[in-house]
């Protein structure tokens, strides 16, 4: 049933010191994506370091402060309630399960550090006409996305992020590419219309309105706002609003800690 869709984890830090051979990583095709905070690279060494090691290494990223409360509010008249992202510690049943393992030298270890970076509360969740484009964009040092990082105490290094492309139908690529050169023809003939709908390049467009909390105007070449428009191939406006309603509904669901909007 669920043929034409993957998910795919992304670990940022190796992205970004690859070369050119990164460049199909992540597909130019639309799709959500869950940024979350990265233990696979713990597992990838757990069993060259000791087991003291790699539990405190592990508490630490759990435990390490999510910079300023997240939420401020007042409950009645007199108390002031700060409410932040703070997991509980893992217990000493835990850490001897740890020591155990690289004892044993499980070859498995690294997946319970995979299911931690795929089950956990979201940092972020998006949407993308072209998943490509919109990651390399957030991946910048002055993104948005950067910025809110920070104020977690984080940085892109620090995270994973899970794609969930839409791969059908088969040409979806050219579909979404085909759009790319519609939408820029449209701007460089004077008939589209200022909105981030058709705009392509980041900084044309100064508006207020925003698709994307942590769309910054740059992070995504087509659509960035509007739903695709009567145009467009049907089978991309399908999959548009396919996207639209999966971005949603995962908001909704996962409760990340950095979406402000869910539409």
């Amino acid at each position: 049933m669920f043929a034409a869709f993957e998910t795919r984890v992304l670990n940022v830090r190796e992205y970004l010191a690859m070369g050119r051979e990164r460049s199909e990583l992540i597909p130019r095709v639309p799709g959500i994506y869950i940024w979350t905070l990265d233990f696979t690279d713990i597992g990838k060494t757990a069993l060259e370091r000791e087991p003291e090691d790699v539990f405190s290494v592990v508490q630490n990223r759990l435990s390490a402060p999510r910079g300023e409360p997240l939420e401020v509010g007042m409950v009645g008249r007199y108390r002031n309630v700060l409410i932040q992202d703070a997991p509980p510690d893992l217990t000493r049943a835990s850490a001897v399960r740890v020591e155990e393992m690289i004892k044993d030298r499980n070859l498995h270890l690294e997946w319970p550090f995979l299911c931690a970076t795929l089950f956990q509360r979201p940092l972020y969740v998006g949407k993308a006409v072209n998943l490509s484009q919109r990651l390399k964009a957030h991946m910048k040092s002055d993104s948005h996305l950067s910025g809110e990082l920070e104020r977690l105490g984080l940085t892109v290094n620090d995270c994973a992020v899970l794609l969930l492309p839409v791969t059908s139908p088969d040409n979806i690529a050219d579909l979404v590419a085909a759009e790319e050169e519609r939408a820029r023809a449209m701007r460089a003939a004077g008939t589209a219309e200022p909105t981030p709908r058709n705009v392509l390049s980041g900084g044309e467009y100064d508006g207020t309105e925003e698709d994307d909390d942590l769309d910054d105007g740059s992070d995504d070449a087509l659509f960035s706002d509007s739903e695709l428009d009567a145009e467009a191939p049907p089978e991309l406006r399908q999959v548009d609003q396919l996207v639209r309603f999966a971005e949603s509904l995962t908001i909704r669901a996962a409760h990340p800690l950095l979406n402000m909007k869910m539409d």
